[in-house]
């Protein structure tokens, strides 16, 4: 027998709905009932911090997971099962019979770490230090173009004022363009009836 052919626009609706399906699955049982679980970890086991120690693990691994996929799903998406594969990980991750996260954290991401921490912990701090150097330099900078800015704006205003009725009533004579500006506004205007 002859397998019925699908029309590409099918083809690509179920593509689509496996697609969704996927990251759906993956949110509800990758993110969302680990949260439930890990919450009731945190509630349940206040006493027990040897309790969190797994969900720590779990969402160290699962962050990891996170990155690895953002880069696996531009290059193997077209893998047959490659979707199922992935609700099927994170399940494994969690499941009490599997503790995929404790065997994944303790077979390759702690020796890892642990080999590497001194060198990590170095580049973070010249990482922190560079950006902090960068960072206060651009300020440092964009303090100084509003600075001058500021005092082009006010070396544009009139440096002097003609003697107006409110300064000879009173005496006073502006010692600055800010000063004559606003004596400029505030003053009693005459009245032209």
């Amino acid at each position: 027998a002859v397998a019925p052919h699908r029309s590409p626009l099918i083809q690509a609706a179920a593509a689509m709905l496996g697609e969704y399906l996927t990251a759906l699955l993956v949110a509800v049982l990758g993110y969302i009932y680990p949260v439930y679980l890990c919450f009731k970890a945190l509630e349940h086991h206040k006493r027990k911090p040897e309790a969190l120690r797994g969900w720590c693990i779990y969402w160290l691994v699962v962050a990891l997971y996170t990155v690895g996929v953002q880069l696996s799903d531009r290059f193997i998406f077209w893998m047959p099962m490659y979707c199922e594969a992935k609700v099927g990980f994170v399940v494994y991750l969690w499941h009490p019979r599997t503790q995929g996260a404790l065997y994944i954290y303790e077979t390759f991401v702690s020796p890892f770490l642990a080999k590497y921490e001194p060198d990590i912990d170095r580049h973070i701090d010249e990482t922190r230090t560079q950006v902090g150097d960068v960072a206060l330099r651009h300020s440092q900078t964009a303090v100084n173009f509003v600075r001058e800015k500021f005092a082009a704006m006010l070396s544009a205003l009139p440096q002097a004022v003609p003697q107006q009725q409110g300064a000879a009533q009173s005496g006073y004579v502006p010692r600055n363009a800010t000063e004559a500006a606003a004596m400029a506004y505030t003053s009693p205007r005459p009245r032209s009836d």
